[in-house]
């Protein structure tokens, strides 16, 4: 049903209005200059409609858990690699003026294993822009349905079976913890508990937040 209605064109090219004031937004807050380098974390295999709004002269470096193969992304000075955000050891420390992470985060349900991606996160960049849904959102941006994050267990998966909500019909239908293992909708305080230091803003959209963390300037 809102996955129908979310593919109408009038309705894509809204969302790509948003998206980049969204984008627009989010650069606002941080520190930007020509050429910074930039690590996006979760890239996916289109730089989720990311790296299109990006100025041509940043360098980018993507990762994420999928195949190169499988990985396009239009942006002239865009590398990837196929790695878990875990442990970026290939990066040295501060080594990127700016690290992204959109609609990522929020799927890594286990606290010690995204613990581990924002101590990572923090010790590779100067500054970063996480984006996550915000828990008190009127539309989830997954499963398109007024208050879905709000909604005790048993009524998600009743509506998910019923309307094929984010097409996970099936396997809710094969695994009933599928959305408990797999989506979570932190409140503001518990996602700055993991990303330490950060400050979170309601994006313009309004259903997401932007958890920030500036780079420090120093007198």
């Amino acid at each position: 049903m809102g996955e129908y209605f979310y593919r109408k064109q009038f309705i894509q090219n809204l969302l790509y209005k948003r998206r980049w004031h969204r984008v627009d937004f989010l650069l606002s807050k941080v520190r930007l200059f020509p050429e910074m380098s930039i690590l996006d974390v979760g890239c996916g295999p289109d730089g989720r409609s990311l790296e299109k709004f990006l100025h041509s002269d940043y360098r980018i470096v993507g990762i994420d858990l999928y195949d190169e193969t499988e990985v396009k992304v239009n942006h002239p000075r865009f590398t990837y690699f196929q790695q878990d955000a875990r442990s970026l050891s290939r990066f040295r420390d501060k080594e990127f003026d700016l690290a992204l992470s959109i609609g990522m985060m929020e799927h890594i349900c286990d606290r010690a294993m995204l613990s581990q991606m924002a101590c990572e996160i923090n010790r590779v960049s100067k500054q970063y822009v996480i984006v996550v849904p915000w828990k008190y959102a009127w539309i989830e941006p997954h499963f398109k349905f007024p208050f879905f994050q709000l909604l005790p267990y048993r009524f998600k998966l009743a509506l998910t079976k019923m309307f094929n909500l984010h097409n996970l019909r099936e396997k809710v239908k094969i695994d009933a913890a599928y959305i408990r293992n797999h989506y979570q909708w932190l409140s503001n305080p518990e996602w700055q508990r993991i990303f330490v230091g950060s400050k979170v803003y309601v994006t313009p959209t309004l259903e997401t937040i932007a958890i920030i963390k500036p780079k420090q300037v120093h007198a």
